[in-house]
């Protein structure tokens, strides 16, 4: 039986009983186990950290992530929703620096590796406490019991067959061939360099955070060099430089293919110098009297060859000293011309492309190498190491010019000492040879907002670069590539077995539950077949890749068992959603992986002749592992501020539950397309509550106060219903269709709207219009068909919103629904989700009370206009509908106007004739520049213009 609703509302209270209530009668344990056989809704949860604690930001994730899951379940769909735990990286090393006080490998080295890697694995799961109950406070139903985890020995596993499949595949034709022309291998994995932030200091790699926290201003010797053109007489490139050490590894000169050069022949000394048209003006003091004796784009200057500035540098046989064109060229500065050394990302990326051998005259240590004689062992950012490059220079008659230039320059944050960008070897994953499989991916993803796929995602994809996929770092995923000192025989290991197996032909048995983990995997020494030793090449791989290959690291695949099935039955996930930074990170790397595991599975499907799984893995809609993903905006506070510690409007979302309740702070997250930048605050909630909550809860309890008193019962004996109850039951059957079509198109925002204007329909339309038939004191067919209508909404309604609001919904149904029915669901997350019933839509109804609730609505407007109060009748309303028929459509409702405005009788007109009177005057601000000097005049005729020629003129028609 119904019991009777408490007057007063405390959703935290509520959240606390139903959060019991959920765990004791197993109610998510029960939504996927009852649903076993039933068609699969595949989530992916995105691993998060957990060394830091939850914010609000992540609260909406959680919302999000919650939704689809809650309202697919309810439509009979499996939706198994496996947590997942980022457990890698640089921001457990930061971590674990920060508290040691380590600012350099030299630090875990006394420190000890084994002991460093053991107490980076103690900070992972430090806050995973405060995660679990943030998570299950909001009311997201999560698998937090069998959550995966990157750090575990299955999920490395995964980690090593991907990078297998990457190694088994090569490249062909001309990419192969230039491959082994840059002296790569053509496989997918491959091994080359990548330029990072360095400290020479510490031997170790910063990150773009890292090197953020160490700038300092400088004021550095600039040169300006001249590079002797090769076959010209007295003819010079010029290119400038802020850091002079790296003249001693130059390579090429780059140049803008668009850049108009002018060729100037110098009064003081005859010498013919290159230099950008752009640039004369600013380095005229520097240039003295010249003449321009001619021009030439950037891209006729291209093959121009010049002389090594010194002699170590000249390569024979290659594209060394010579000009190449390059975009990223511009002229805001030095000469227009560029010098090129391997000492910065783009000076890398243009030489590889010349493939030009790597040539490092400055070593890892930072010091000058033997072979540059009059400069060996000493530092690159040695004091006077730039002024004995400039005599030396200057003696050879190619330096044109110095100055000082004060900038800022990164420093090691933990050393203070200058960092340099050096190409680091590293480990490849050849994604530019993925690129077009991405492309047609990503074609065929459903994106929100939608202009990300060819817009910010599109656009990263089109000029995709292969990934690093390796880190010189300590704890991570090791990778599982040995190779002999000379690189002559390389294996990658995919598989635990494998590596046991491969290690007791070495001579070495590793115990059954070995760590992969650093430094225990660097022990183990395997052999080739002639009895070289082969060590593992000392990289840990980029989190990043961790987890990009979660859709099967997380079931372990393919070594563990059943895992085979499992992959296959949750891939490719339906949906996933992480904030529009991750297009870039987690989006990117899920379809890089994705992309790579497919065409892997494709030639071994080729091979085995399994045209089942071809068919499978040749479907672009299958290169994806995700078909659909909501991109998230930022969380602002209610000032449109970021949130941040500094300004301290950060905001703890565990007290706003315990102060307001999850279901309104989870409402904010719905309220309006999270692709939007969201302000946050405790208004805002206020609003959820009175927007949402409140028109729920009043509704509920107006029912519930009646039907107890009544003693009334939901019946299958028919009930007459009148055109008021017609009309809700077709409304609510619209609302259904609406939020079921937004949600399947996740359109969050949509839903939500249409959600909270059907309540105010209800509430401040239905229920106002039938509370006198609730408040008979004698029961009739009325009473009955009033009570039956608002109980049918009312169920539906806290379905169709449990996974919205999921406390107040399954409050409300344990007692309106399982109040009156021990055999209905235990839970209203248990129950289905529901369907619209078209039989009971009546649009020609719904269209003429919407005119009735709109005549309404500008009746009252007019009232407050006039200052006429409601309760003073008036004895008569014109009301003008300019559709045909509609009097006669009207005339049924009449009745509900005059009451509601209090008004004797209605006119339905037709036109406006007699009650408004139109004039016409110009628009000077617009006719006056299309008619000049005749505006008096037009102007004139348009004052004399009649009602009928305005009437037609309103009508865009001829007269």
């Amino acid at each position: 039986m119904l019991k009777p609703v408490s007057e007063k509302l405390h959703l935290p209270a509520v959240d606390h009983d139903i959060l019991k209530l959920w765990e004791e009668r197993k109610v998510f344990e029960r939504s996927i186990s009852e649903r076993d056989g039933k068609q699969d809704f595949v989530f992916f949860d995105g691993p998060p950290g957990t060394n830091g604690l939850p914010h609000i930001g992540h609260m909406m994730q959680s919302a999000l992530k919650d939704l689809w899951p809650r309202y697919k379940t309810m439509q009979g769909y499996r939706v198994l929703r496996k947590a997942g735990w980022d457990t890698h990286g640089l921001p457990i090393e930061l971590t674990a620096d920060k508290e040691l006080g380590f600012t350099s490998k030299l630090d875990v080295v006394k420190y000890g590796e084994a002991e460093y890697v053991d107490y980076c694995r103690n900070t992972v799961f430090r806050f995973k406490r405060e995660w679990e109950v943030a998570i299950r406070r909001i009311g997201r139903f999560l698998d937090l019991e069998n959550a995966y985890a990157t750090y575990e020995p299955y999920y490395i596993q995964s980690d090593w067959w991907t990078l297998k499949q990457a190694w088994n595949l090569e490249l062909e034709g001309e990419a192969r061939e230039k491959a082994l022309r840059l002296g790569q291998s053509p496989r997918y994995l491959y091994k080359d360099y990548r330029v990072m932030a360095y400290s020479p200091r510490t031997g170790t790699t910063l990150s773009n955070f890292e090197v953020a926290q160490g700038y300092q201003e400088v004021t550095d010797l600039t040169l300006y060099v001249k590079f002797k053109v090769v076959g010209e007489a007295n003819l010079y490139l010029t290119a400038w430089t802020t850091t002079p050490w790296t003249l001693l590894s130059n390579l090429a000169v780059a140049c803008g293919p668009n850049i108009e050069y002018s060729i100037i022949e110098r009064a003081a000394t005859g010498k013919k110098l290159i230099v950008a048209t752009a640039r004369l003006e600013a380095l005229s003091a520097m240039l003295g009297e010249y003449r321009v004796i001619g021009t030439k784009l950037g891209k006729e200057l291209e093959g121009m060859r010049y002389e090594p500035l010194f002699d170590w540098l000249n390569l024979p046989g290659t594209r060394a000293c010579s000009v190449v064109c390059d975009e990223y060229v511009t002229t805001e500065d030095g000469t227009g011309l560029v010098h090129l050394a391997n000492y910065g990302e783009d000076d890398f990326r243009i030489l590889r492309k010349m493939e030009i051998p790597v040539v490092l005259t400055v070593d890892a240590n930072g010091l000058v190498g033997e072979h540059a004689k009059p400069f060996a062992g000493r530092e690159f950012r040695e004091e006077g190491l730039d002024v004995d490059i400039l005599k030396y220079l200057q003696a050879k008659g190619l330096l044109l010019g110095k100055e000082k230039y004060t900038h800022t320059y990164p420093f090691d944050y933990r050393t203070k000492t200058p960092l340099m960008y050096f190409p680091r070897p590293a480990w490849f994953i050849r994604a530019t040879a993925l690129k077009e499989m991405m492309l047609e991916a990503n074609q065929h993803i459903g994106w929100k907002p939608d202009h990300v796929r060819d817009g910010r995602f599109g656009n990263w994809l089109e000029n995709v670069q292969d990934w690093n996929v390796t880190r010189e770092r300590y704890w991570g995923s090791p990778l599982p590539v040995w190779m002999t000192e000379d690189g002559s025989v390389a294996i990658c290991v995919e598989s635990l077995d494998e590596l046991h197996a491969l290690a007791h032909e070495s001579g070495m048995d590793l115990a059954r539950d070995w760590d992969p983990h650093k430094p225990a995997i660097d022990k183990v020494i395997l052999k080739t077949k002639d009895g070289r030793e082969m060590r593992r090449e000392n990289f840990v791989l980029d989190s990043w890749f961790n987890a990009g290959i979660m859709p099967w690291g997380q079931f372990g695949y393919p070594a563990a068992p059943n895992s085979e099935e499992l992959f296959m039955s949750q891939y490719p996930a339906n949906f996933i959603s992480e904030g529009q930074d991750q297009t870039r990170g987690w989006f990117y790397t899920l379809l890089a992986c994705s992309c790579l595991v497919a065409k892997a599975k494709q030639q071994d499907a080729k091979k085995r002749g399994d045209q089942k799984a071809l068919a499978f893995w040749s479907n672009p809609v299958n290169w994806s592992s995700y078909k659909n993903v909501i991109c998230t905006e930022l969380v602002l506070d209610s000032k449109g501020l970021k949130m941040s510690k500094s300004l301290g409007n950060v905001v703890d979302p565990m007290a706003l539950f315990e102060k307001f309740g999850a279901d309104p702070v989870r409402w904010i997250f719905f309220a309006t397309n999270p692709w939007l930048a969201k302000r946050f605050g405790e208004e805002e909630i206020r609003e959820a509550v009175r927007s949402v909550i409140l028109p729920l809860w009043n509704s509920y309890s107006f029912f519930v106060t009646y039907a107890v008193i009544d003693g009334w019962k939901p019946s299958n004996a028919k009930v007459e219903r009148t055109e008021l109850d017609q009309w809700i039951l077709s409304d609510y059957n619209r609302l259904i269709g609406e939020v079921t079509t937004n949600l399947d198109q996740y359109d969050v925002g949509k839903a939500s709207q249409a959600i909270l204007s059907f309540l105010d329909e209800l509430t401040n339309w239905y229920i106002r219009r039938s509370r006198r038939r609730f408040w008979k004191s004698e029961s009739d067919a009325d009473k009955d068909a009033a009570y039956a209508t608002l109980y049918e909404v009312l169920e539906g309604l806290v379905r169709l919103l449990a996974p919205f609001l999921p406390f107040i919904s399954e409050h409300i149904y344990q007692n309106l629904v399982r109040g009156l029915n021990a055999n209905a669901p235990d839970s209203v997350h248990l129950a289905t989700y529901p369907v619209a019933d078209e039989s009971k839509r009546d649009r020609n109804l719904e269209r003429q009370m919407a005119r009735v609730q709109e005549a309404v609505s500008l009746a009252r407007a007019l009232r407050e206009e006039r200052k006429l109060k409601v309760r003073q009748p008036l004895a008569r309303m014109t009301w003008v509908v300019p559709e045909a028929g509609a009097e006669a459509e009207l005339a049924p409702y009449i009745w509900l106007v005059t009451d509601e405005i209090n008004v004797k009788e209605i006119e339905i007109r037709s036109n406006d004739a007699g009650l408004v009177s139109l004039s016409a005057k110009a628009n000077f601000k617009v006719l006056g520049k299309k008619v000049g000097g005749r505006m008096k005049e037009i102007a004139a005729l348009i004052e004399l213009l009649s009602a009928e020629q305005i009437a037609k003129l309103r009508k865009r028609e001829q007269y």
